[in-house]
């Protein structure tokens, strides 16, 4: 994650009985809610009152967190501040709070739309998981789990009366035009004044900084100035630093990461059906809205760029041999006895999914079996530099290679400069990789006529502007 920590940690209780204790009872009521934590850094502070999210980290101060009843109102909390995260809350009220207004007519107000987001988050915690509830959450029997906060903050606000202020000595000057809520707003909607939490229209004035609702809490190192919670958390902004343009990047590649843990929750979930991941969660994910799935598998995809890349012309449309599945998915012209060898650099630096990779290696073990490479495969195991080779003329022996250690950097074109300098002459080139590459880097890859490049994850929108820029032809690749 890009965004900067709008607090320090002050203790570690992540070691603790009663966290861990709490941690299993999440698991158990609520895995994907477990998953997003596990990936979430917790920094407990006592910077913040009692517990909050700005859609990235989580912080909860340990006074708090001891003072809690029981195990299961610590699971409930731990639940209740990822359920922001995979929801976006954070980040929703910071659009909302930049763009000045929530629609026209209808003011922004940030304490509101707090209220809103823990009606349905602790309905489906508790009516839909099972949780215990903390008895200073917000709670409501109108609003349910299957509700979205922007449509119950319109309803709120048409019911909200904005508290008046406190007189000033003397009494309030008398009010000039018109002072209804309709009129709180100027012409296209922007507000006239702050909501009752002091936000302003836009605090990105300079553009030189992402500055939000925890701004006060990091700048003063209190917490006087941190937005009026909802009911037992704080509900803050996620921070970036930066021109406009870094700080556009970076919150698109944090909400990619998210949406692909996410994914990766329910994925799993669905998989060893330990319960029923709910549409609204799982419609948070990359997957469910990306515009890159199309009804052929990646499996099926790769096993077609690797047919394809045979140089020899006597074909058959004989069914293909899979060798662990049913079938791979397509069926197409294959060459005989004319595709002669196949490289793959694989990337092992620490940030690869080898679940992922195992899929992709069992993948290439079936594809190896079909297209009998006369000369085999060779995978080049790869880091910063080039740091085992390995040779399979047969599929047992690509499914038997043992895998090396996760380390070191990212320098794929290192593995290419290997095959190059011992004279392999291959028909294809695949690098299997995160996709974490330097432009350079991309650069070199992209002038190999014969390259393929398999990501672990969908790629990131900055990322994925280099890979385009550069002509990559790739495939994105899925755990099995």
């Amino acid at each position: 994650m890009r965004a900067r920590k709008l607090f320090e940690s002050e203790v570690d209780l992540s070691m603790t009985k009663r966290f861990v204790v709490a941690m299993i009872i999440l698991q158990a009521k609520a895995p994907v809610h477990h998953m997003m934590l596990v990936s979430t850094e917790i920094i407990f502070t006592r910077r913040i009152p009692t517990a909050g999210t700005d859609g990235i980290f989580v912080y909860i101060n340990p006074d708090f967190w001891d003072s809690l009843e029981t195990d299961g109102q610590r699971a409930f909390l731990l639940a209740h501040e990822v359920a922001h995260i995979i929801f976006r809350h954070p980040q929703r009220s910071k659009a909302y709070r930049k763009q000045g207004y929530f629609r026209k007519g209808v003011k922004w107000i940030h304490h509101l739309y707090n209220v809103s987001s823990d009606y349905i988050i602790n309905d489906d915690l508790v009516n839909g998981l099972g949780m215990e509830p903390i008895p200073s959450g917000l709670y409501s029997d109108k609003y349910t789990r299957n509700d979205v906060a922007d449509s119950v903050y319109s309803e709120l606000y048409d019911e909200y009366e904005e508290p008046a202020p406190e007189p000033p000595e003397g009494g309030f000057p008398a009010p000039e035009g018109d002072t209804s809520k309709e009129g709180d707003t100027q012409s296209g909607g922007n507000p006239s004044t702050p909501d009752q939490d002091g936000d302003q229209g836009d605090g990105d004035q300079d553009g030189d900084s992402d500055s939000g609702a925890g701004d006060s809490a990091t700048d003063n190192k209190s917490t006087g100035n941190l937005p009026a919670p909802a009911g037992h958390d704080y509900h803050l902004e996620p921070e970036y630093e930066g021109t406009p343009e870094e700080i556009a990047e970076a919150e698109a590649e944090d909400d990619y990461e998210i949406g692909d843990i996410i994914d990766r929750a329910v994925e799993q979930v669905e998989r060893e059906q330990t319960a029923t991941v709910p549409p609204a969660i799982a419609k948070e994910g990359n997957r469910e809205g990306s515009n890159r799935q199309s009804a052929v598998s990646w499996a099926a995809e790769l096993a077609m760029r690797v047919t394809l890349a045979g140089k020899g012309e006597r074909v058959s449309n004989s069914r293909i041999n899979v060798r662990r599945y049913s079938t791979i998915g397509v069926i197409t012209p294959t060459t005989i006895g004319e595709f002669n060898r196949l490289s793959v650099i694989v990337d092992i630096s620490a940030s690869v999914d080898f679940d992922v990779f195992d899929a992709y290696r069992n993948e290439l073990g079936a594809i190896q079996d079909a297209v009998n490479p006369r000369e085999g495969v060779d995978i080049v195991w790869t880091n910063s530099g080039v740091y085992r080779t390995d040779h399979a003329d047969t599929s047992d022996q690509l499914l038997s290679m043992p895998l090396p250690y996760k380390h070191g950097g990212t320098v794929m074109s290192a593995g290419l400069e290997w095959l190059e300098l011992n004279g392999v002459e291959s028909d294809l080139v695949m690098v299997f990789t995160d996709g974490y590459l330097s432009g350079w880097d991309w650069d070199v890859l992209s002038r190999h006529e014969s390259l393929l490049v398999v990501l672990d994850h969908v790629p990131y929108p900055h990322k994925l502007k280099e890979i385009e820029r550069y002509g990559i032809d790739y495939i994105v690749a899925e755990a099995a």
